[in-house]
C-alpha cells in the first residue's frame, strides 16, 4: 500500500461517524431472549412430566434439587370458634361467606367445610372458595382428622353409601350395597353413615351394620340390626343401643369394640360423641326442643374408661347442643342462657373431666326455631345433622 493510499483511507476514516447507540432495541432483543429462556424451561418441565409420566424410564433432573418443606392441610386446627350461622361459616377469627341462603349443616375436615345449603345441596368450602359436588344427602359425617366426609344418595329403588375425599376432590367408595329398596316397603328408619374412624367406615344399612375398608373398597356385613343401632365409632370403640333390635332410636347405650360386647349399660341419650381417644361421651336427644322428658332428654356427658369430675353449667344454661371435640378432653356447646326472653345463646368450651367451662362466642344467636317444617334455628354445628324442632 503506498504512501498516497493509505493517507488518502485514513482520511475518509476519520470523517466517519459512529452509528448511534440503539438502547431500546438492545433491551427489547435481551427481554425476547429472557422470555424465549423462559418458554423453553417451562416446555423443558413439562417435557420431563411427561417422560414421567408416560415411560417412567426418562428421569430429567434439574440442576438444582431444593425440597419444598411439607404444606400442613389448612384446616388440621379444630378451633373453638366454629359455627354456621345464616350463610357463613365461622372458624375462630375467619368468616367464610357462601352463596347460600342458609347452612342447614356441616363438618369440617383437614381440607376445608363441608355443608348442606337449604335445599340439603353439598357444597364444598376453603380457601380457593364454595363449589357444588351436584349431590344431596340429609346428613353428613366425618371424621375428627383427615379429609374424608360421608353421606347417603337416594334414588328410587335404592340408597348409596358415599365416601368422598375433600382434598383429592373425588369420591372413594360409592356402594348401594345393603340398600336396596323391597318393593312397596315403609321405611320405618332409612340408612346413614355411622362413622368414618380413620381409614374404616361403617354404613347403617337396610340390611345391617356394614364396616367398610375404604383403601380396599370392600365390607363386610357385622350384625343384623336397624341402620340406627350403632350412633358411632371412634378409636375402634362402638357406641350401640340396647337392645340392638330394637328399630327406633333407643336411649339405652352400651360402648364396646363389639357389639356383643361392652362395658355395663350406664349411659343414656340418642345421638353420641366418643372423645378422639373414646374416653368420655356426651350425648343428647335428636329433637333440639323435647319438651318434658326424662334426664336422657338433655346433653350429658359420661367418663366410660376415665373419671369425670364436674358437671354442666345447668344454672346459667336451660339447654345445650353439641358442638365438637376439640380434643381428647374438651369439647363444645352450644349454651341457651336461663331466663333470657330472646333465647340467647352462647358458645362454650366444656372439660369433660373437670366440668369447667369458658365462654368463647357469646350472644352469637339465638335458639328460636323457622315457623315452617323443617323447623331449624338460625345456626348450625360442626355435627353433620340439622338442628330440627321435631315437635
Amino acid at each position: 500500500m503506498t504512501d498516497l493510499l493509505r493517507d488518502t483511507l485514513n482520511e475518509h476514516a476519520d470523517g466517519i461517524e459512529p452509528p448511534p447507540l440503539d438502547l431500546d432495541g438492545i433491551v427489547a432483543a435481551g427481554n425476547r431472549q429472557i422470555s424465549r429462556r423462559r418458554a423453553l424451561t417451562v416446555l423443558g418441565g413439562a417435557v420431563a412430566t411427561a417422560a414421567v409420566a408416560v415411560g417412567g424410564a426418562a428421569v430429567i433432573r434439574p440442576r438444582e434439587h431444593r425440597p419444598q418443606p411439607a404444606r400442613p392441610a389448612p384446616y388440621v386446627e379444630r378451633r373453638a370458634v366454629t359455627f354456621a350461622l345464616g350463610n357463613t361459616i365461622h372458624y375462630g377469627s375467619d368468616v367464610i361467606p357462601v352463596p347460600s341462603k342458609h347452612i342447614n349443616a356441616f363438618v369440617q375436615t383437614d381440607a376445608g367445610f363441608v355443608f348442606l345449603d337449604e335445599g340439603n345441596n353439598i357444597h364444598l368450602a376453603d380457601h380457593a372458595g364454595v363449589r357444588a359436588t351436584g349431590k344431596g344427602a340429609w346428613t353428613l359425617t366425618a371424621d375428627h382428622r383427615g379429609s374424608l366426609v360421608a353421606w347417603i344418595e337416594g334414588f328410587n329403588d335404592h340408597f348409596e353409601s358415599v365416601v368422598y375425599d375433600v382434598s383429592a376432590n373425588r369420591e372413594l367408595v360409592r356402594t348401594p350395597v345393603g340398600n336396596a329398596i323391597p318393593a312397596g316397603a315403609s321405611l320405618v328408619r332409612g340408612p346413614s353413615i355411622v362413622a368414618i374412624d380413620g381409614n374404616t367406615a361403617y354404613f347403617g344399612t337396610l340390611e345391617g351394620l356394614y364396616r367398610w375398608d375404604i383403601s380396599a373398597n370392600k365390607g363386610e356385613l357385622l350384625a343384623d340390626v336397624s341402620p340406627v343401632a350403632v350412633r358411632t365409632v371412634t378409636a375402634g370403640q362402638l357406641v350401640y343401643q340396647q337392645p340392638l333390635e330394637q328399630p327406633l332410636t333407643g336411649h339405652t347405650l352400651k360402648v364396646g369394640p363389639m357389639l356383643t360386647s361392652g362395658v355395663r349399660t350406664t349411659f343414656s341419650g340418642e345421638q353420641a360423641f366418643l372423645s378422639p381417644d373414646a374416653k368420655y361421651l356426651v350425648t343428647q336427644p335428636e329433637d333440639a326442643q323435647p319438651g318434658i322428658q326424662p334426664i336422657w332428654s338433655d346433653l350429658q356427658f359420661f367418663g366410660v374408661t376415665a373419671a369425670i369430675g364436674g358437671e354442666l353449667p345447668r344454672r346459667a344454661y336451660r339447654a345445650f347442643r353439641f358442638g365438637q371435640w376439640l380434643d381428647n378432653t374438651t369439647f363444645t356447646a352450644a349454651g341457651v342462657q336461663q331466663g333470657s326472653r330472646t333465647q340467647t345463646v352462647d358458645l362454650l368450651t366444656i372439660n369433660a373431666q373437670t366440668g369447667a367451662h369458658t365462654v368463647v362466642a357469646p350472644e352469637f344467636s339465638t335458639y328460636t326455631f323457622s315457623k315452617t317444617a323443617p323447623r331449624t334455628p338460625p345456626f348450625a354445628l360442626p355435627t353433620g345433622a340439622p338442628i330440627y324442632d321435631l315437635g
